[in-house]
């Protein structure tokens, strides 16, 4: 799953920071202003960068776990985000794809967190 996750992120992230101004055009209505597709591409680093995070955790799922807490708010944060947008009319329909991903995300790492699956033995109750 932290793998999976870890790949959707750097398929987010990557074109995001490479490719600001397409990804940009792509996920919202009008023209961006410069500071914009800085800020959009920094973005994409940071949605990168917790896809590393991801990773770290799919090495071994005993460790690391406050990753997966920052995963949830991140991701959550995504959802909000891209479907008020979208509801506003600023980002397109496509924008709805990641955020119903992330969401899905959110779901099972909050059931990962529940249910302790990945707790070394000394965690368990």
């Amino acid at each position: 799953m932290f793998l999976a996750a870890a790949g959707f992120n750097f398929a987010m992230g990557g074109p995001i920071f490479l490719l600001s101004n397409w990804s940009y055009r792509l996920a919202y209505f009008g023209e961006a202003t410069q500071s914009a597709l800085r800020f959009w591409g920094d973005f994409g680093f940071a949605v990168w960068l917790i896809g590393v995070g991801y990773w770290i955790v799919s090495r071994d799922v005993t460790k690391n776990r406050g990753i997966v807490w920052l995963g949830i708010f991140a991701k959550l944060f995504d959802v909000v985000a891209l479907s008020w947008r979208w509801t506003q009319g600023i980002a397109r329909p496509i924008a709805l794809l990641p955020a119903a991903v992330d969401g899905a995300f959110v779901v099972l790492f909050i059931l990962f967190l529940r249910t302790g699956i990945g707790k070394s033995s000394r965690e368990a109750p």
